[in-house]
């Protein structure tokens, strides 16, 4: 029985507690309504898994969510005293699940594939491990090493990814007076991310969280990187949301993240989705961002302004870093001033003329 295998009778759904129902009563959870009995799909690990390492052990239960380099799944602390949401590195590319139905092996070939990815996970795990003070980004709690792969053991987010408060179609939107004023502590809080050298690269509305009590978070750290000068960095994007700079290995900072955030907060509020960073060189009309405003959007004009710098496509016109963006977004914000960051480098000789060419010739 599942309940059993959770041992103090635990929802696979949400981790509360549930006795196991007699033959012939309701067999959903009292707490959150999900099936007692659910089974996560194969090739995952079963309900009921348990990790342990370094002291801790945690019981895992329903799978989160699922992308191609990882699965997470709800889970909670040995006794039932806290919920976690617990990543577990399993790139589906490149590796599969051993008939043990724990332990994770690469397939034949991608051997040094999967040892790369394992490394940037763990990385991932120990950037996040080393973030204090920071209430806006997601705390990490643990993370173990066994099964022949990695897992990071992170605080539970009961809450509602803002990609999933807008909804284009149907013209769905967050109002300003509803998303700016959470955003202030978000902007401070990736400020000091900035501030321990440390770039995100993945802002976007499914990477930010709605909290029940109007707070943000700041979600998924397998893209970020610490700022190191000449150092080459994957190319890692989303359409829509990633600036011209992130097309190419070289020359990301913080502006990088400024670019991403402002995609986002623009793509809340209009319900549109930015045009492609490496289309918007080209200058066509049918290109050029909408103002705001020009779609309906309550925002004072300096708000827009603000908003449309941090979009700018050539990383040397935007804010240089979150914090001067934020207290142009935000004039009665007055965070301390980050450490001073060198202008965006210049793309290397012949960078945008290839771009251009490449886009021409489309």
């Amino acid at each position: 029985m599942i309940l059993a295998n959770l041992g103090e009778g635990l929802c696979p759904n949400c981790m509360g507690i549930a006795s196991e129902p007699a033959p012939g009563q309701d067999t959903h959870c009292p707490h959150c309504g999900g099936d007692l009995y659910r089974q996560n799909p194969a090739q995952l690990l079963p309900v009921g898994t348990v990790l342990a390492g370094e002291g801790r052990s945690y019981h895992l239960g329903a799978v989160l969510g699922q992308g191609g380099f990882g699965v997470t799944y709800i889970g909670c602390d040995e006794g039932g005293r806290r919920r976690v949401a617990v990543k577990e590195y399993f790139p589906t590319r490149c590796a599969r699940r051993a008939g043990d139905g724990h332990t994770v092996e690469p397939l034949a070939g991608m051997e040094e594939v999967y040892a790369g990815g394992r490394y940037s996970f763990v990385k991932e795990a120990r950037v996040l491990s080393e973030l204090e003070g920071m209430p806006s980004v997601v705390q990490a709690l643990a993370y173990l090493e066994t099964n022949n792969t990695a897992y990071l053991v992170m605080e539970y987010l009961d809450g509602t990814p803002l990609h999933r408060m807008v909804d284009p179609k149907a013209g769905k939107r967050i109002p300003p007076e509803k998303l700016l004023p959470p955003l202030k502590k978000l902007l401070y809080d990736v400020s000091l991310l900035h501030d321990k050298k440390v770039i995100h690269r993945d802002i976007a509305p499914d990477n930010i969280m709605w909290m029940p009590d109007g707070s943000l978070k700041l979600l998924d750290f397998g893209s970020a990187r610490s700022m190191e000068d000449g150092k080459s960095m994957t190319v890692m994007l989303k359409h829509g949301f990633a600036p011209v700079e992130q097309y190419q290995s070289h020359g990301q900072g913080t502006y990088t993240d400024v670019y991403a955030m402002a995609a986002t907060i623009y793509y809340c509020l209009t319900a549109v989705v930015p045009a492609q960073s490496t289309e918007r060189l080209l200058g066509g009309d049918d290109l050029r961002l909408k103002r705001p405003t020009a779609l309906g959007v309550a925002l004072a004009p300096e708000e827009e302004d603000a908003l449309l710098w941090g979009l700018e496509v050539l990383p040397q016109a935007r804010p240089q870093t979150m914090g001067e963006f934020a207290r142009r977004l935000f004039p009665d914000l007055a965070p301390p001033a980050p450490p001073p960051v060198p202008p965006a480098p210049a793309p290397r000789r012949g960078f945008w003329r290839r771009l251009w060419d490449a886009l021409r010739g489309r």
